[in-house]
This record gives structure tokens, sequence and C-alpha cells, in this order.
């Protein structure tokens, strides 16, 4: 398990895990006390009359663009989140932060290695990663598979456990129903937490605050969050089993066909990052989407750079700019808010056994098989919600009629409305429900919305609370 590190004393040195999925924050402001801990924390502490709360804008790009800020930034210039491997110790009136080497990158890779070689490896990992957890055990269970695999693991391990199913609101209708055939299959029980159409504003706020603002991702947690406060027990989050195990975010094929230059490798692995600015055109107003791409290709391409020789550099290059910074968030704050969360999946040894095999031979998720084969016979061959459906087919509740009103009305009432084109600025709530039904315009909708609630959080507490997008009309 992975413990949250707090540190109320300067002269202490911090330290990030080899994942990093568990934040640490550094205020690095001379003019205040040294202190490392969560992003909240640090801002709580800070005095508003000693000095303002300085806004980092380029991090602020990164999360309309990519969902999250990259490199270790915050919404707050000044206090900066442990990367992985990264450490720091008070140096004067300053952290100095290192970076040792980082365990991850150096694994060696073995071309001709096949991941079913290391399957029991890897479930032998699992499985005593999961017997050391004392208590119930409360194990998130999708239509996926990651989430069917630790559910199996856990049921081996003991019967004091209840699956938690709710709707991603970006997934399929089948996640519920195949997760149920799923516990069925399993015989375990399980607890569906459907989303209320009218909590979903609250949800939306609570989840900004939740992850400091700085993730726009998976806000449909929030319900089985909170009935999860009420039910203890460690939680099982599968966090990491698509990048690593599934093959996700591959280099494009026409790219590797063409024996791609490292530039042409970083270009190609920002476009699958930044997927979502695809419909720049319809939310952004005209020449923002260029800005914000400048900003975050300013600490993308330095990332990127330094794995476009590396045989497992797509998925290093993916887990750094989106796993790490945005989808994390989602275990660690908002679960982890709730109970305990572990994620069996990002420790060390099962890491390292999974960047053994070459990226290529993991593609579409072809290992998940024989991992749930040989985690539980019963799971073979039984077909995911993904598998069976390529769309929705009910109404997302972020796209409602209510939840559209909203997002209107917060948006246009902020200063973030001279980020929207004049289409959205001008559109009746059918039209903004209509692009909120759409995965790439709901996400920088999303975004908006964070940039939106922490100005209303923070703009008496800040330096400057102009936005300074030149892509925008200025507020």
């Amino acid at each position: 398990m992975i413990a949250v590190r707090h540190h109320s004393s300067a002269a202490e040195p911090v330290a990030a895990s080899s994942s990093g999925v568990e934040p640490v924050f550094l205020s690095r402001d001379g003019d205040q006390p040294m202190r490392a801990g969560h992003l909240s924390e640090l801002i709580d502490q800070h005095d508003p009359g000693a000095t303002p709360l300085v806004p980092d804008w380029d991090a602020w790009a990164q999360i309309l663009a990519l969902g999250a800020p990259l490199a270790g930034r915050t919404p707050f210039a000044g206090i900066h989140r442990l990367q992985p491997a990264e450490s720091a110790r008070v140096e004067g009136q300053c952290w100095h932060v290192s970076a040792e080497s980082w365990s991850w990158e150096s694994v060696d890779v073995e071309p001709a290695l096949d991941p079913r070689d290391l399957t029991g490896d890897v479930l032998d990992v699992l499985r005593a990663r999961i017997a050391r957890i004392d208590g119930p055990l409360n194990p998130m269970l999708s239509g996926g598979r990651d989430s069917r695999l630790l559910t199996a693991l856990a049921a081996q391990h003991t019967d004091d456990l209840t699956a938690w199913t709710t709707s991603s609101d970006t997934g399929t209708t089948l996640e519920e129903l195949i997760a149920a055939r799923v516990a069925g299959t399993l015989g375990v029980r399980q607890r569906i937490i459907p989303g209320r159409h009218d909590r979903f504003a609250d949800d939306v706020i609570q989840y900004a605050r939740t992850v400091d603002y700085m993730a726009s991702f998976h806000i449909w947690l929030m319900p089985v969050a909170d009935e999860l406060r009420q039910h203890p027990g460690t939680i099982l989050d599968g966090l990491g089993g698509g990048v690593f195990l599934g093959g996700g975010f591959p280099d494009a094929p026409e790219v590797l066909a063409s024996t791609p230059t490292p530039q042409q490798l970083v270009e190609s692995r920002f476009t699958r990052v930044a997927r979502y600015l695809d419909a720049a055109d319809e939310i952004f107003a005209p020449g923002l989407a260029e800005e914000l791409t400048e900003r975050s290709r300013a600490d993308f391409d330095p990332i990127a750079r330094k794995y476009t020789d590396h045989p497992n550099g797509a998925t290093l290059t993916a887990y750094l700019t989106r796993t790490l910074p945005g989808i994390s968030m989602a275990p660690s704050r908002v679960l982890g808010g709730a109970q305990p969360t572990v994620m069996p999946i990002m420790g060390d040894e099962v890491i390292s056994l999974a960047l053994r095999v070459p990226h290529e031979r993991k593609l579409d998720g072809i290992w998940y098989p024989d991992l749930l084969a040989h985690a539980d016979e019963r799971l073979t061959a039984m077909a995911t919600a993904a598998d069976l459906t390529g769309r929705r087919q009910h109404v997302r509740r972020g796209a409602s009629h209510a939840a559209a009103d909203w997002y209107r009305t917060l948006l246009l009432g902020s200063p973030v409305a001279g980020l929207l084109s004049e289409r959205m600025r001008t559109a009746d709530i059918p039209e903004w429900s209509d692009q909120l039904a759409k995965t790439k315009p709901q996400h920088l909708i999303r975004g908006l919305a964070m940039l939106a609630l922490w100005l209303n959080e923070y703009e008496d507490r800040l330096s400057d609370s102009e936005i300074p997008f030149r892509g925008g009309a200025r507020a």
C-alpha cells in the first residue's frame, strides 16, 4: 500500500514513490515557511497577508488542453508536485528538488518475451499485495478487465468483500450490466450506485475541490465515493492496467511504419494525449487551442523526447503525461478521500514485470485473456462492455438539460466566458446538451468549468486573476 506522506517539519526530507500516484506537494515560496503535504493543506496554511497566491497559467493551459498539468505543475506558481523518483530537502529558503534514477525507465525490455510467460508471476504478486490488506475489501468493478481481475483475486482472499459499480458517464450502457454479470459469476456482493441527475452540479463542485482543481477526469466517481465513506474497508482500484498490461496509448501504426524521427514520435504522442482538442473549433475562442498547445508542449516535449529511443517510450510518455497527472487523482484523492485505497497494479513488482514485455506485444489487450483465465477460469472469454458496444445508448448524466444549464450558467457568468467560441456563448441549452453528449467537447467544457470554479474559490487571494491567454478575450 502506498501511503501519503505528511510533513510538518521543514527539516524533514520528502520523496515520491516510484509511481508518484500519491501526490506530495511542496511549497517553494521563499516568503513562506517550507512545507510539504496535500495541496489544499498548503493553501490553507498560506498567509494571504504576507504574499498573494500566484497563478500558474501554463498549468491551466495544460489542464484545459490535456486534462491535467504536467511536470509537477499545479494551479499555483511556487507549489510543485513531486514526480516519480524525485526527492526534496530544504536548503536555505527554498526546496532543493533532485531526481534519482527512475527504476521504471531502467527495466530491460526483452524483445522476444511473450507476456503469457509472465502471467503466473504477475498474478502471484497481485495476490500477495491483496493478501497483505487486513479487513473488508471494496473492489471497484466496472465493465472492464482490470477491475474484474482484481475482484476475482480479492474474492479468493476473503469473503468480506463488496464490489462497487457506477456509470462512468463516458463509457457504454452495458457497464453496469456487465459488471453485474461478473459479480454474479464470481458470487460476490455488489452495490450499483447510480448518479443522480439533480446532484450533478454538486458532484462536479465537490470533485473539483477534492482534486484541487487539477484534473477533469472521472467526475462520475463522486456518487460512489460518497457511499463508500459509510462502508468501511480498503478500496481496490485498477489504475495502470490499461497502460502497462493492456498496451494502451500505442504509437499510431502509420507513424511506426515510416521509421519515424524522434520529432515525429513526439508529435504523434502529443496528438494522442491532446486528442480532445479536435473539438476546439466548436468550443474554444479562435486561436485559443493554438496557445494552449504551445504552453502545453513546452513541458510535454522534454518528457516525450526523453523516451523517443526507449522501447517502452509510448507507455512511459503516456503514464507521465496522462495517467499520473490526471487519471491517478481519481483513486488517490476521490476514492482515497472516502476509504484507504490500494492500487495493486501500480506496485514496483508488477510494473517491472510488465515493462519487460515490449509494448507491441501487449497491444489491444492481448494479454488479458490469459491473465483472466488464470486468475479465475470462470472469467474466460467473458466479454467486456467495450467488446459488446462502442457507443452509448442513453443520455449521459453530464449532458442532461439540467447539467447543460448549469455548465452554461457557470461559464457565461465567469471570466472564462471569454475563452468560449461565439457559437457557445450564444447557444441555447439544447445545443450545450448536444456538445456535452460528445466525449471531446464534454472534456473541454469540463476543463473550463474547473477554471471557473477555481476562480470562484481563489479570486480574492490571487496576485492577478485576469486570464492572460491571447487566444481568448481577456476577462
